[in-house]
């Protein structure tokens, strides 16, 4: 088999798979309740409780604010880090090293 003919099958692995990594977001469960991004930060509270942690980022060049909120979730689950910017969920992070 010609060097193509054998990168052919590793290319196709790829091309299915990448896509599907990259469009997977994080999800966090607070109970029977799933967050994900865009949800809104009332929810949040509503659904996981106060965080255990608020932190507020301030950038002046676009002149917003965002804020990041830690969930400690017990001894067996890693740590929740979620990017709050205009009340809504950007992001959602599970910190996996120890405190």
């Amino acid at each position: 088999m010609n060097r193509p003919a054998r990168a052919l099958p590793l290319f196709m692995l790829l091309a299915l798979v990448l896509p599907y990594n990259a469009a997977m977001a994080d999800t966090l469960r607070c109970g029977s309740h799933l967050i994900q991004d865009g949800d809104d930060a009332f929810s949040v509270i509503d659904k996981c409780g106060e965080p255990t942690q608020r932190m507020t980022i301030a950038d002046p060049v676009y002149f917003s604010s965002a804020e990041l909120w830690r969930y400690d979730r017990g001894a067996s689950k890693f740590p929740a880090l979620l990017r709050i910017v205009d009340g809504v969920v950007e992001s959602i992070r599970f910190v996996k090293t120890p405190r």
